[in-house]
């Protein structure tokens, strides 16, 4: 395993290598007067007119209005007022306490461009660990397109049991319509458990806020639980929070205790949806468990089944023998179980796949490094002091024995970031 390191963001990481580089000031507003004059008093304190001139000006912590990340340019420095004109206008008035970073060599697109080039070089080297909890088997299913941005598996677990649990409803019987523009019946030949599904088909006409439909059920108490578990299907694709499960203690999810977003769908799918209870120790004494439509989405029908809950962490995990699984290199990877392996699992049951990833680049400068940021911050440094197109107008002197420095404790620490592989690794890519 990786030596341990105290994370940074983007911003932090790039700040430390413009002071590094000598190249960037933290500029702190003390006046409130427009969208263009970046007046700082206590930060702009060196030199005479136009000193400031040309450098690049990004917002990292607004106290104000203006947008995080916004970016401008000094066209003018009044020494006496200290007062940076910036070109173009921000969207907001500058006010007391935006802070900003000024860069005079370097522009930040080329410093996080760099950053980014760092985390490249040492992807191999600092891969992660990547677990995946959201994959159900299903009924005479073998193959799983599971492995998104997986580059390595090394583990297949399922949970034959749950320690904790309460069945809702097997949805082996009919719910009741919520209203007329719903017709509800139980399906028997499209079911993922039991004898039977709930199918609903909504003809268009319900509208916002309607209860599509519901079951009446044997009075429950969940507050020993933490999520809801079912089978949902929908005959057109659905964003989230546009439909919505209840549960209730009180009759025809009149009044509910949870009313809980379904998450985005796509057409003709079935979705094993695991969702968080938001207030699971008041979810006692419930009596009905429903379907409701927040949005109107139009005409469509869906299917429902085997509505429960449980509390996720008493579910036990048990390793299935690396025999009974494999990893088909597709154009799509996916993961493959055999018959023996899919034997013994059973239908419904939730895997937990634990593997490896790339280290994320960092995309924005609330992101935070996968890799050891002094690392980053002493390769970074090294290479725009040495490589780059800029690096002799960088006003350091023995510029090119310090970026060597750089570099050299750069390649020394590599050892303290390499990660160590488990030796079953099935490698993807």
């Amino acid at each position: 395993m990786t030596s341990p390191f105290q994370t940074r963001s983007r911003k932090q990481i790039r700040e430390s290598i413009g002071f590094a580089l000598n190249d960037m000031i933290l500029v702190s507003a003390s006046s409130s007067v427009d969208t263009t004059s970046l007046i700082a008093v206590y930060s702009l304190f060196k030199g005479g007119d136009d000193e400031y001139n040309g450098r690049q000006v990004v917002c990292v912590t607004p106290a104000g209005s203006i947008v995080a990340e916004e970016k401008s340019w000094v066209s003018d420095f009044d020494s006496a007022t200290k007062d940076a004109t910036v070109s173009p206008a921000f969207t907001a008035n500058i006010i007391d306490d935006d802070l900003f970073e000024m860069w005079k060599v370097f522009t930040v697109e080329e410093v996080n461009d760099a950053i980014n080039q760092a985390v490249m070089e040492a992807t191999k080297d600092c891969l992660q660990i990547k677990q995946l909890t959201t994959q159900y088997t299903d009924s005479d299913e073998y193959e799983y397109n599971t492995l998104s941005d997986f580059v390595g598996l090394y583990q297949v677990e399922y949970a034959p049991t749950v320690g904790i649990e309460h069945i809702l409803d097997t949805c082996d019987s009919v719910w009741t319509a919520g209203s007329a523009n719903v017709t509800v019946t139980a399906d028997s030949a499209f079911n993922k458990l039991g004898t039977a599904c709930v199918k609903a088909v909504e003809d268009g006409n319900s509208g916002t806020n309607a209860k599509l439909c519901y079951k009446t059920i044997s009075s429950t108490d969940i507050d020993d639980c933490d999520k809801v578990e079912f089978w949902m299907y929908s005959s057109i694709a659905l964003t989230a929070g546009q439909l919505q499960i209840k549960l209730d203690d009180t009759a025809a999810i009149a009044s509910a205790l949870e009313a809980i977003d379904i998450p985005a769908m796509s057409a003709n799918t079935w979705y094993r949806h695991v969702l968080s209870l938001a207030n699971p120790y008041s979810d006692v004494s419930l009596i009905s468990i429903g379907i409701f439509q927040v949005a109107d989405v139009g005409a469509f029908t869906f299917y429902v089944d085997d509505v429960r809950a449980n509390l996720s962490t008493s579910k036990d995990f048990q390793p299935l023998n690396p025999d009974f699984w494999r990893i088909i290199k597709d154009t799509t990877p996916y993961l493959k179980l055999t018959s023996e392996g899919l034997g013994q699992i059973g239908d419904s049951k939730q895997l937990r796949l634990t593997g490896y990833q790339l280290p994320s680049l960092l995309s924005a400068d609330a992101t935070e490094s996968e890799i050891d940021p002094s690392w980053i911050v002493n390769k970074t440094v090294g290479e725009l002091m040495l490589n780059h197109a800029k690096s002799s107008r960088l006003s350091i002197p023995n510029r090119e024995l310090i970026a060597k420095a750089r570099l050299d404790k750069a390649e020394k620490d590599k050892t303290s970031i390499r990660f160590r592989p488990m030796s079953n690794v099935r490698w993807i890519g």
